[in-house]
């Protein structure tokens, strides 16, 4: 819902997702993505920036399987 509401407000374009410190919470890309049809640009897996990371779908789903 979130997504939602600042798409609405500002109308953003990608997404940085924050926060996926584990895979238990790496499903909700997918659900963001499908709903929103906004691109997932960056994955945020730490508190540092250096644990800002380039999305890559691929990668991505593979370590979820």
């Amino acid at each position: 819902r979130q997504v939602a509401e600042f798409h609405q407000a500002l109308s953003i374009d990608s997404l940085i997702v924050t926060k996926l410190d584990g895979t238990a919470k790496g499903g909700i890309l997918v659900a963001i993505a499908k709903e929103t049809g906004l691109p997932i640009r960056f994955i945020g897996v730490g508190e540092a920036l250096d644990d800002l990371h380039v999305f890559n779908a691929e990668a991505y789903a593979t370590a979820m399987m």
